[in-house]
């Protein structure tokens, strides 16, 4: 089953979405909050006896505003069970892990006693420069988002 024909049949099931507060209800008018492990709201659905299938928030409220499922949705301000859709847009997945904040972009390089800095674009990792202080390889690697990870 797509994501679309997940969307669709929530809708014929009675799911609604508030697109100013971001909420989910069931036909019942009971807010959806369950979230799954990672901290994103989902909802499940019955579509035969036994069978049930899974949807995440952020997509249904996509899908409900723009009546189209997209590759990848970002929640701009990283608040992964804020659903409101001023805080969605369809990004690809290489823009959706540019705001990943595990992600630094340096790393302290035992070989050569300093800090290397780095970026990835396209699969292909681009090589900054070794720096002796950990803000040098940051200011290094942000200089260096600015350029390859707009959109």
């Amino acid at each position: 089953m797509t994501r679309e024909e997940k969307c669709k049949l929530a809708i014929e099931r009675g799911y609604t979405y508030d697109p100013e507060t971001g909420l989910i209800y069931s036909r019942l008018k009971k807010q959806v909050t369950h979230k799954d492990k990672n901290g994103y709201i989902q909802f499940t659905t019955t579509i035969s006896y036994r069978k049930c299938i899974a949807i995440y928030a952020h997509q249904f409220a996509w899908y409900w505003v723009n009546k189209e499922c997209v590759e990848e949705i970002d929640h701009i301000n990283s608040v992964r069970d804020d659903n409101r859709i001023i805080n969605l847009r369809a990004v690809t997945k290489q823009q959706n892990q540019f705001n990943r904040i595990s992600a630094k972009g340096y790393t302290w390089c035992k070989r050569d006693n300093k800090w290397k800095s780095q970026i990835q674009l396209n699969k292909k990792v681009i090589f900054l420069g070794r720096y002796n202080s950990e803000q040098e390889a940051r200011n290094a690697y942000l200089a260096a988002k600015e350029i390859y990870h707009k959109f």
